[in-house]
């Protein structure tokens, strides 16, 4: 349609405007387009973050599987309205690692790229990337509004898949490991995984699996602590699917309603671990009116 637009807008207008219409497009494709830099953790670890766009800064924190480029096909939703970068968590996509894995080093690396950001940022993060996100706001003071998206923060024990899953990688099968953490710990739909399945990102999150081991069983020894988190007064919108089916994720989400005192809820209606990828827009639309919105600010 746009195409269409543009070639009427030319033969009415003359020839003279096809140089600023070519400008004009290629810095709209430009704005979608990344710059990859890496940013210092604080223990040296160096994390790449990819950022397109102009205005407020807004970093996303991928969840446990895949790394940044799970949010590249959001990037034209955001690069409009934010100078919109996603990290790749520890270990993953282009940043480095370290042998002492662990929840705390995943939040100082949010924060870590939050501080090299200039002036306040929100910060956008999917499951462990939720929990790096929330434990990030309280090694900063940049973080402006927090958006998680079914963080796994409640009291959990998944060592036994967190095994067999290990097992199975030994083995030689990665793929049938990341359907275990898919259909046993995430518990997604067997609709949605092989949607998933279908994705061209699959390959890569197949091919990363080995790091979630540890991830699970650092999140198994997480603590949830409320009266730590009533203290938190950065703006925090919650999201959740309706199909949603993990008693963890539930349980997250129950508590931190309980108990965050800035905070709003917003349920996807017949979504469920990744609105992201199958309703891209309306996450992004949902996303960008609480994060411009002047009314939900800190108190």
């Amino acid at each position: 349609m746009k195409k269409d637009e543009n070639c009427i807008y030319i033969v009415t207008l003359g020839l003279l405007i096809v140089p600023v219409i070519v400008a004009l497009g290629s810095d709209f494709i430009s704005q979608a387009e990344g710059r990859v830099q890496w940013v210092k953790s604080k223990d040296g670890t160096p994390i790449a973050v990819e950022c397109a766009g102009a205005g407020p800064n807004l970093v996303i924190v991928h969840g446990g599987i895949g790394d940044r480029s799970r949010w590249k096909p959001l990037f034209p939703f955001f690069a409009a309205r934010f100078t919109v970068c996603a990290m790749d968590r520890r270990g993953r996509g282009a940043s480095g690692d370290s042998a002492d894995y662990s929840l705390q080093k995943g939040a100082e690396d949010v924060a870590a790229v939050v501080n090299s950001r200039p002036g306040t940022v929100f910060v956008l993060g999917h499951s462990i990337g939720g929990v790096c996100a929330l434990e990030a706001a309280f090694l900063t003071d940049k973080i402006s509004k927090l958006v998680l998206y079914e963080p796994p923060l409640q009291d959990r024990n998944h060592d036994a898949v967190a095994t067999k899953m290990e097992n199975m990688i030994r083995a030689g099968k990665s793929e049938q490991a990341l359907v275990t953490f898919l259909q046993e710990i995430v518990m997604v739909s067997p609709k949605e995984i092989e949607e998933m399945k279908a994705r061209s990102s699959w390959p890569g999150r197949v091919a990363g699996v080995g790091k979630q081991i540890r991830e699970i069983r650092a999140l198994d020894r997480y603590r949830f602590d409320a009266n730590r988190m009533r203290g938190l007064k950065v703006p925090t919108l919650l999201l959740t699917g309706s199909k949603t089916a993990s008693p963890d994720l539930k349980r997250a989400i129950s508590s931190l309603v309980d108990c965050l005192p800035n905070l709003s809820l917003i349920v996807f209606q017949g979504q469920e671990h990744n609105a992201m990828d199958t309703v891209p827009q309306q996450f992004a639309e949902t996303v960008t009116k609480f994060l411009l919105d002047t009314k939900s600010k800190a108190d």
